[in-house]
């Protein structure tokens, strides 16, 4: 003998609740994409430099001569307050 079986027979869902369910799931899923796109923070990379940011150095030039006034004369070798060892 087989034993009973203690299952009901449920039939498959109708393609219509299927359809509908797999709409509300891409309808959540555009929502949710248009909101992190709508409330994203700004990309401010002016106080944190990134990786891929080149950081340059500012130009600094040398005076010369000619920027230097008439009367100031710059020594030919440094000159130091320490002794000599």
């Amino acid at each position: 003998m087989t034993p009973a079986r203690s299952h009901t027979y449920q039939p498959r869902r109708e393609r219509r609740e299927v359809l509908f369910a797999a709409l509300v799931v891409a309808v959540i899923l555009l929502v949710t994409g248009g909101l992190l796109l709508l409330f994203a923070p700004e990309n401010d990379t002016s106080s944190v430099p990134s990786k891929t940011t080149v950081i340059s150095t500012p130009e600094t030039s040398l005076p010369t001569d000619t920027s230097l006034p008439a009367d100031t004369s710059i020594p030919s070798t440094p000159t130091t307050q320490a002794p000599a060892p």
